[in-house]
């Protein structure tokens, strides 16, 4: 799965901490003092609780115990612990300022490194630096797409792909092992344990996502008016939303335009549609004849390279669940709590680090959810 040696684990921490830096460094005061948004996190707590999460699982472990030494901020489990520190309050703590929580957070990655230099190189000895790492990783493009939601600009140049065809792969199906296998070596999420037999049906899907093209013939046809082409909850999210074309789309005298971060410009019909909820993804399907892969089949696919995968994370048909016999790693709110509520997402986004782009990795979102980078790619029904 994910096998990272000692040094490269190092190295890769590094860069994901340069990318996170990135992400901030260049906002004044006023940009850090974000409004409430439910899809958000203020960043002066999210930046904390990265370094919170890495000091917690990397530094103040006791051996087996699962006591904890203390933090060397007095309040931080008060402030940071995600799990217990409920979403919209995280506006109103009292955190420290600025500059201490950057103090902090880099003080952690150096005592963290330290530490790291005197682990054994194993998968168990290694494993909380991976999960502080992924974890970090993580939230890097949650500053990212924050960033967009905000409109502040790109901290990086983050281009999506021309894509020239429309043809679909088919693929014979069969007996396929979904999920990480138990002999993998390296970091496994607990959500991808363990690898399970199913059985793949022939199908035929989308070797590229759908582009914004395609999509604005959906919307040329009457898609976002069309009842028929909606599931309930898809009605109820469009009546409420009030949407009749993608989060940040508006149409100008020469035509659609898109925003990307801080900057609108001309809609360019090659590149994939991002930005849409799962229930704008179904809709089209319904209209196009189609429907969204099952996340067995996009595993099948992926694993086999026969998707051309990484610009927009994807949504599947399928609902986030358990695989046969979960049981929670040691940070136990990762995959648990998330369980049966939200839609299984699949692949990377530009926006995504190398570290984390898996053909097995599950990401996880509400369906609602349009401000990640988000995308679809159709099968034939």
């Amino acid at each position: 799965m994910r096998r990272l040696s000692k040094r490269e684990l190092r190295a890769t921490w590094l860069e994901a901490r340069k990318y996170t830096n990135a992400q901030l460094d260049d906002l004044d005061d006023a940009q850090w003092r974000v409004p409430y948004l439910r899809i958000i996190n203020p960043p002066l707590w999210e930046y904390g609780h990265v370094g919170w999460f890495a000091e917690y699982w990397c530094l103040r472990l006791r051996g087996g115990s699962h006591e904890r030494a203390p933090s060397v901020l007095p309040a931080a489990d008060r402030w940071y612990d995600s799990s217990k520190v409920a979403h919209a309050t995280r506006w109103s703590l009292d955190l420290p300022d600025r500059k201490a929580t950057m103090t902090y957070v880099h003080d952690v990655l150096d005592r963290a490194l330290d530490a790291l230099e005197r682990a054994y190189e194993t998968d168990r000895g290694l494993y909380f630096f991976q999960l502080a790492l992924y974890h970090e990783s993580m939230h890097a493009e949650a500053f990212a797409y924050s960033r967009h939601t905000l409109s502040y600009p790109g901290a990086r140049e983050y281009h999506l792909p021309s894509l020239d065809t429309r043809h679909d792969v088919s693929l014979v199906g069969g007996a396929f092992e979904m999920g990480a296998p138990r002999n993998a070596e390296g970091f496994v999420f607990d959500n991808e344990k363990w690898a399970h037999a199913q059985t793949i049906e022939p199908f035929s899907i989308r070797r590229d996502l759908v582009t914004n093209g395609e999509f604005v013939e959906f919307i040329d046809a009457g898609g976002y008016r069309r009842d028929d082409l909606w599931t309930d909850d898809g009605r109820e999210w469009l009546s409420k939303s009030g949407r009749t074309a993608p989060r940040d789309w508006r149409k100008s005298g020469a035509g659609w335009e898109r925003r990307h971060f801080d900057q609108w410009a001309a809609l360019r019909s090659d590149e994939p549609v991002v930005h849409v909820t799962a229930y704008e993804a179904e809709a089209y399907c319904r209209w196009a004849g189609r429907r969204l892969p099952r996340e067995a089949e996009w595993e099948f696919a992926g694993t086999r390279g026969a998707l051309r995968w990484g610009s927009v994370w994807e949504w599947t048909a399928s609902p986030f669940a358990p695989y046969p016999g979960f049981s929670a790693d040691p940070y136990e709110d990762y995959s648990q709590p998330w369980f049966d509520t939200h839609r299984s997402v699949r692949g990377a986004s530009v926006l995504t680090l190398p570290c984390m782009q898996h053909p097995r990795y599950r990401n996880f979102y509400m369906p609602d959810r349009d401000d990640i980078f988000v995308g679809f790619r159709t099968c034939a029904a």
